[in-house]
């Protein structure tokens, strides 16, 4: 799917939801989270492309596999945690998705623990 249908299709759900705003609320925020879910979906084969192309990278450096990996789940929780505030945000819940980024942050932090150790490994193993 090109870019330019991407655009479109969020148009006119930017469009629905505006619309159906004055009417109902609550529609409006289903009709935002429905075309999220569809601009997903139509990116979803070109997402699978580039994660591919990134494992292929990590598996030609011997070693960084798992930094790849971890990189990439980093990432996902970024794209997950960044579309669940911004429905909150959009349904009018601002302290809701303050709370999504906190927990997205805290996520991350502990994904990245391992990464920490390693190099907290190698510093101490370089000192005298």
């Amino acid at each position: 799917m090109s870019i330019f249908q991407v655009v479109i299709i969020g148009i006119i759900g930017v469009m629905l939801a505006v619309l159906m705003k004055n009417y109902n609320a609550a529609l409006a925020v289903l009709i935002s989270l429905a075309t999220g879910v569809i601009i997903f979906l139509a990116i979803l084969p070109a997402l699978a492309e580039a994660v591919g192309f990134v494992h292929h990278l990590g598996g030609m450096a011997d070693g960084l596999g798992t930094y790849v990996s971890l990189a990439l789940r980093v990432i996902g929780v970024a794209y997950i945690v960044e579309i669940g505030a911004s429905v909150a945000a959009d349904a009018g819940e601002s302290a809701i998705a303050a709370k999504i980024d906190l927990a997205g942050r805290i996520i991350i932090l502990v994904m990245a623990m391992p990464v920490l150790v390693d190099i907290v490994r190698v510093v101490t193993g370089l000192l005298p």
